[in-house]
């Protein structure tokens, strides 16, 4: 019964190797792209860097961990990072749930709208940001004069602490708000029409079939929107370089943009190697504790 499989026919040699090679290049991108940055960053948090050649000279262990530790910004930046996953999770979830309910109602215009989530969806963060930052400008921005038409103050949308995150977090919940909404689309979708009409038949108003039937079936897809919203928040970039360079004062600066500082503007690898290894600790702990938070009762399904 093995003799086919130790001496195959010859006609169909080539196929036992066409599929190695042809998987070949996206194990040599996923390698160079995505394993061996992370294990080169796991190396050099615990080295030492010559300040001018920028090259490894040394083992320092834990010290580059207790000096991000020590330093204030970089605990600023840990509790920001927190308010930027907070918020994300607070406004763009529930905006995803409802935009995918409306949706699927299949309404006059759900095409359009879906189209236009998704092009924001699809396009470039750095664009966003630059366009989102001309409408935040002050004084002349299209925020501020509308403030200005109906008689209200201006807003330092971007000049003050507070405003600032506030702006970045709702400028990208506009750019990413349609991935959460096709996951919960996709689990709308998926409910059967028959436990909706069997509801109907027994009564069951629309609330009550939200909250007994809806939700609770849309468990899955809740908690990967909340992993995909939590993975956005915390490695937030771009529009804090693009739109507030990590100010006022640092009170918008997270640590993906606090290890960029550590590498690009203070010269020090090792701290940032340290800071991104912390956060990516961080990241797994809440993803962990949101999905057991989150989990179902009965156990995963």
């Amino acid at each position: 019964m093995f003799k086919g499989l130790w001496n195959p026919d010859p006609t169909r040699r080539g196929e036992m190797f066409a599929g190695p090679v042809m998987v070949l290049p996206v194990l040599l991108g996923l390698g160079l792209f995505q394993f061996w940055p992370l294990v080169s960053a796991v190396l050099n948090s615990f080295r030492t860097f010559n300040a001018f050649t920028k090259r490894p000279n040394g083992w320092a262990g834990w010290d580059n961990f207790a000096q991000i530790f020590a330093d204030q910004v970089f605990v600023n930046a840990m509790l920001i990072t927190l308010v930027y996953i907070v918020l994300m999770i607070v406004v763009v979830v529930p905006m995803a749930l409802g935009l995918a309910i409306l949706l699927d109602k299949r309404m006059r215009g759900t095409m359009l709208a879906r189209a236009a989530i998704l092009g924001a969806l699809a396009s470039s963060e750095a664009v966003a940001a630059l366009i989102w930052g001309q409408l935040y400008e002050p004084g002349t921005g299209l925020f501020d004069a509308i403030l200005k038409s109906i008689g209200l103050p201006e807003v330092p949308f971007l000049t003050s602490g507070p405003h600032a995150i506030v702006a970045i977090v709702v400028m990208t919940a506009w750019k990413d708000v349609g991935l959460p909404m096709l996951i919960f689309l996709g689990g709308l979708q998926a409910i059967s029409p028959q436990v909706m009409e069997a509801a109907a038949l027994d009564g069951a108003s629309n609330w009550r079939v939200f909250r007994r039937i809806t939700l609770p079936l849309l468990r899955p897809s809740i908690i990967l929107a909340i992993f995909m919203v939590t993975v956005a928040a915390a490695r937030l970039f771009t529009p804090i370089i693009l739109l507030t360079q990590g100010g006022p004062n640092g009170q918008t600066t997270n640590l993906p943009f606090y290890s960029y500082a550590q590498a690009f503007e203070f010269s020090s690898p090792g701290t940032a190697s340290a800071s991104v290894m912390f956060m990516m600790l961080v990241l797994i702990g809440i993803t962990v504790l949101q999905a057991y938070a989150i989990r179902d009762r009965k156990g995963w399904r």
